[in-house]
């Protein structure tokens, strides 16, 4: 148990420096700026929603999970990516609603090479 536990904490670590990384890489929104208009509830259960829909899109085999970047903003979750097909993004679509507490999924991916 205190494997997974640790795997779990790993993984919101590696979605929050993600999600800093993409704001300084010119992510639409920036994590900063969103934070700015979210209380410290609101953020914190954004943050843990990008980190559970991040995990299960790696875990996930039929999606390319590392090339998609995941951003919440007040339970609505955005993905930025480029996949190699339009099943792929449709699974990975449908991934991200899976995860409880998203109340939306706005798509920003493309296909590669459209």
């Amino acid at each position: 148990m205190a494997v997974k536990a640790l795997i779990v904490l790993s993984l919101a670590c590696l979605c929050s420096g993600c999600l800093v990384v993409a704001a300084g890489a010119g992510a639409e929104g920036g994590y900063i700026a969103a934070q700015e208009d979210r209380n410290a509830g609101e953020t914190v259960s954004d943050q843990w929603i990008t980190s559970k829909v991040k995990s299960k899109l790696l875990a996930d085999p039929d999606v390319s999970g590392l090339r998609i970047n995941v951003d919440t903003k007040k339970t609505v979750v955005t993905l930025h990516g480029e996949l190699p097909s339009k099943a792929e993004i449709e699974e990975a679509i449908k991934v991200a609603k899976s995860v409880k507490g998203v109340s939306r999924v706005v798509s920003k991916l493309k296909v590669a090479g459209d």
